[in-house]
């Protein structure tokens, strides 16, 4: 009868440690996928013009239009205009429709719909958009405990995009993330 015990009680064990093994074998192959995917992005990232393929284009599926509100003075929503301008406009218009896309867990891209430009911000903390996507068009997307939103370089640590009392983009060097002009929240678009 101990036997058959034993016996009974190896086979929930052998099945609970299979299903343990099969688990593990797809994190890593999930994990290997993500670490290939990964490593293409970066490769095509690297000069693109050279290899004679079209720049990367991160953004997938469906597009979904979003509003980022500053609260700083009468409040601004981030636009990009077509000329590759940053700023902030009161009342929204067709340039401050945004794309907030993730690249990877806590880091975003974000793209102009009406432009198509991406914002990227430059090591001497000047926000600009650009035509073509890159390493500086990447953010640290951080939740504060205020519940807005910073978005801080992720290619120049530090740096934060803000927007002044009258709406211009601030140079990300001067401001700090406890500070209102760098503060943004997700707002659905009309």
């Amino acid at each position: 009868m101990l036997i058959t015990m034993d016996a009974h009680l190896l086979f929930p064990c052998l099945m609970m440690l299979l299903a343990m093994c099969m688990d593990y074998h797809c994190a890593d192959a999930n994990e290997d996928q993500g670490n290939q995917l990964r490593g293409l992005w970066r490769l095509s990232m690297k000069d693109p013009k050279q290899k004679g393929v079209p720049p990367p284009h991160p953004i997938r599926g469906l597009v979904k239009q979003q509003l980022l509100y500053c609260r700083v003075g009468i409040g601004y929503h981030l636009q990009v205009l077509s000329n590759g301008t940053v700023g902030g406009v009161h009342e929204p218009t067709e340039h401050s429709l945004l794309k907030v896309f993730a690249m990877k867990r806590g880091v975003v891209g974000i793209r102009g719909i009406k432009t198509g430009l991406y914002i990227c911000m430059s090591q001497e903390g000047i926000a600009h958009g650009a035509v073509q996507f890159s390493s500086d068009c990447l953010f640290k997307e951080s939740l504060e405990e205020n519940h807005y939103t910073t978005f801080s370089s992720l290619s120049h640590p530090g740096i934060y995009l803000a927007l002044s009392h009258k709406g211009e983009a601030k140079r990300g060097t001067s401001v700090g993330r406890l500070q209102p002009c760098t503060h943004f929240l997700p707002r659905r678009a009309p």
